[in-house]
């Protein structure tokens, strides 16, 4: 059934029996006798077997919704029935008491047969606020029930015979049975009102309107024929037959899921405006409804200022919830976040301690090319030279530097470093710079005139410098020029030191990605791909960043950029 085609969708079968109802309203003047009574029942129960048909199919494409159907299509079964006794009832004179008894317990019978079927529809538990939607409901069911008593078609039919009383009851089983757990299950989610409910629950409002405004003549069979209200049959029975017709199934499908349709939940409120509408009409007009109407009105707006303080509690505590929800959200994603920045500080870490290994291999080159200078001299029986002595030590004492201050930054310890002078700290590191280059590189140190202020780690600075050094002399296998220099930028107060060889370059296409971890131009197993990213991590620590001037042939220029420190410590 879900994927039928239409030959017209529900809505225009829909309003072509409004068409047929204004026919029969035409009509009716013109035809003699009791043909308007036959007339009407002959479509009822043309719709009731058709209407039967369609539920059986239903229930043999719809596994899901099977149960239903079946008791759906049992309901309608006994409505035929009950109007099949009416349809013969002036035709056997003798036995019209018991037929109209047994036509009179069809309707209820009947009623109830399509509650049940409501209720063993599947509804996936979607009823919402229990409470809520029974109140709704209550207030649809009066709302209806005022509309013939404001006209005042209650009265003689409970003050007349016993029967007029159980027509009373008969007229009200389909509307309380059928029509007020269609209007619960309506409240829930109003969007079940497109599909098989809406159906319904307009069948079971207009067979009570019919009913009521008809009451009056149910006695004479004559006289009812020739009521307008006859010509209302196509749209009641047309509603019930259109329930079955429609291939939407009875719970939201799941393509409905996220659509609202905000007039669906006014619908349910039209019978409360319009019986309001018609006391107040009725009062203008100096016809004041009876005290039991004004009763009855006053406690279905008493259900609805109750319903809607419950509402109002509901959606307090919905938003209560919701700020729960939020917050326990933000307290996650904070702990997230947290665990985020661990783990980046963790990568930190990581890069460093490989870059430490790195800076040693350099720190152990020092100590072993300071060595063979010792050697050299002990072998040749030379004066033993201090410089390389010092020289051992001080890449000794660098080592363990490193590795504590790598410790220190992964247990968060680190402190800023200290305002220090770039060209005194030059000037101190030109010794260990010298011991990185060969014979063919010629290093050349240009620490300026004017004061270089910059916040950072001695340690940190010598370790940027020997990366870079190291990767200069690299890049000229063949001998050139290293130029370290200092200066300051005037536009914006920067101090600069600038790391410039004439090298083999670096390529366009590589410049964005020099600085990424494990990430070389070298040959394979001559370098780790550490050094320069751990330059650009140290330099963000200090709020510092590094420009690249390079290209293929051409040389390469590392210009760090420091931000501007307010003095230096003597």
């Amino acid at each position: 059934m879900g994927n039928v085609s239409y030959i017209l969708s529900p809505g225009a079968l829909y309003a072509l029996l409004g068409g047929l109802s204004l026919a029969l309203l035409a009509l009716i003047p013109a035809l003699p006798g009791r043909s308007p009574y036959y007339v009407h029942s002959a479509l009822v129960i043309f719709f009731n077997v058709a209407t039967a048909g369609l539920a059986l199919a239903k229930a043999r494409d719809l596994p899901e919704e099977r149960t239903g159907w079946w008791i759906f299509a049992g309901g309608v079964a006994v409505s035929m029935l009950g109007n099949g006794l009416w349809l013969f009832l002036p035709l056997a004179p003798g036995a019209a008491g018991a037929m109209r008894i047994a036509a009179y317990a069809a309707t209820p019978l009947s009623a109830a047969i399509l509650a049940l079927a409501l209720w063993t529809w599947p509804w996936h538990g979607r009823e919402g606020n229990r409470t809520l939607n029974l109140l709704g409901s209550l207030v649809f069911c009066l709302s209806f029930l005022l509309v013939p008593w404001i006209h005042g078609l209650w009265g003689p039919l409970m003050d007349g015979a016993p029967p007029a009383r159980v027509f009373v009851v008969t007229l009200c089983s389909r509307l309380v049975l059928t029509g007020s757990l269609a209007a619960f299950l309506a409240a829930g989610d109003p969007r079940r009102l497109k599909g098989p409910l809406g159906w319904m629950l307009l069948n079971a409002s207009l067979l009570f309107l019919q009913g009521a405004f008809l009451s009056h003549s149910f006695a004479h069979l004559d006289v009812a024929a020739r009521s307008a209200w006859f010509a209302l049959t196509p749209l009641v029975s047309g509603a019930l037959f259109l329930a079955a017709y429609t291939a939407r199934p009875v719970e939201v499908p799941s393509a409905d899921e996220h659509h609202e349709y905000p007039l669906s939940g006014l619908l349910l409120h039209l019978p409360f405006l319009a019986a309001s509408t018609l006391i107040v009409a009725a009062t203008i007009r100096g016809r004041a409804p009876e005290p039991p109407v004004l009763l009855v009105f006053l406690l279905m707006t008493a259900t609805l200022v109750l319903r809607q303080f419950l509402l109002q509690g509901q959606l307090a505590a919905s938003h209560r919830e919701m700020e729960a929800r939020v917050l326990s959200r933000t307290l996650e994603l904070e702990r997230m976040q947290d665990v985020v920045l661990l783990n980046e500080r963790l990568n930190a870490v990581v890069v460093l301690g490989a870059g430490l290994v790195h800076d040693l291999n350099k720190g152990l080159g020092s100590i072993l090319s300071a060595a063979e200078v010792l050697q050299m001299e002990l072998e040749r029986r030379m004066k033993v030279s201090g410089f390389a002595v010092e020289a051992i030590i001080e890449a000794v004492d660098r080592s363990a530097v490193l590795s504590s201050r790598v410790m220190d930054f992964s247990r968060r310890l680190q402190e800023e470093g200290e305002v220090r002078d770039l060209r005194r700290e030059l000037g101190a590191l030109e010794g260990l710079l010298k011991l990185l280059v060969p014979c063919g590189v010629h290093l050349l140190l240009q620490p300026g005139q004017e004061p270089a202020p910059v916040r950072i780690h001695t340690e940190d600075l010598k370790q940027i410098l020997l990366n870079l050094v190291a990767n200069a002399r690299d890049a000229m296998p063949g001998g050139g020029t290293i130029r370290v220099a200092v200066g300051k930028e005037r536009l914006t107060g920067e101090t600069y030191l600038d790391v410039e060889d004439t090298g083999t370059g670096i390529a366009a296409a590589d410049h964005e990605r020099i600085f990424e971890p494990l990430f070389t131009t070298k040959d394979p197993g001559t370098a780790t791909g550490l050094g320069l990213a751990s330059v650009k991590i140290l330099l963000e620590r200090v709020q510092g960043r590094v420009e690249v001037s390079s290209s293929l042939g051409a040389g390469t220029r590392f210009r760090l950029l420091f931000p501007a420190a307010a003095s230096v410590h003597a």
